[in-house]
């Protein structure tokens, strides 16, 4: 009789992926929405990611596949998946974006195409708004696809329940994303450290509890870098 077999060992072992160093002038849609100074540091030292934040994600992929299968589904006549894990590449002066979009979607009544991102969240019950990180996200792929409609499509975790938030293109939010994106590149170009953000921003304050270059942060605060 097997007596004992190390499931979260295999299962670490699986989803571990070595640290890739980062090239200078590709970056993520992800990325902007994020404290900047943390995106720098990701950049110019990538760290290992931890196993339970990989396994997050991991999640937050079953979770999209589980997704995908209802927007497919023949049980639902009313819209038609065009596309799922959409390639995404943007050019922007000496330097490219590249990411995925999760689904592109087809009302069947009117023909109107609808950009999907899939979240996955604990619960449902306090989720007033949408990240402001995924809104970004979102609009940045409305502007370089020029689909001007999109949905974050929350996922209760426990429970499979939804809940979805729907946004316009907003041009002056693209404009200002492009921004970051070129404030980022220029900070890593000049190795310049940008400025803190999260610990800037009340509202952004909880970040830091959680950024796995808080150490080196607040080193610089200190003036030990």
């Amino acid at each position: 009789m097997v007596e004992y077999i190390d499931f979260d060992k295999l299962i670490d072992r699986h989803l571990h992926r070595e640290v890739r160093q980062r090239t200078l002038g590709r970056y993520y849609p992800s990325e902007v929405g994020q404290c900047l100074r943390k995106s720098w540091f990701n950049i110019k030292m990538p760290k290992p990611v931890e196993p339970e934040v990989t396994k997050v994600y991991e999640a937050g992929n079953l979770f999209h596949a589980f997704i995908v299968d209802v927007l497919k589904s023949e049980k639902n006549p009313e819209i038609k998946l065009l596309e799922t894990e959409l390639p995404l590449k943007y050019k922007i002066d000496d330097f490219e974006i590249s990411g995925r979009i999760d689904d592109l979607i087809q009302l069947e009544h009117n023909g109107e195409k609808v950009l999907i991102e899939v979240k996955s969240t604990k619960s449902l019950e306090n989720l007033k708004e949408p990240s402001e990180s995924y809104v970004m996200q979102l609009q940045f792929y409305m502007h370089v696809t020029g689909i001007k409609n999109g949905a974050i499509l929350y996922l209760e975790k426990n429970t499979l329940k939804s809940k979805a938030f729907f946004l316009e293109y907003d041009p002056s939010m693209a404009e200002s994303i492009i921004e970051r994106f070129k404030k980022l590149h220029l900070s890593l170009k000049n190795n310049e450290v940008p400025e803190p953000e999260a610990k800037l921003n009340a509202k952004k304050n909880w970040m830091c509890s959680f950024c796995p270059y808080k150490q080196e942060c607040e080193g610089i605060e200190r003036g030990e870098q």
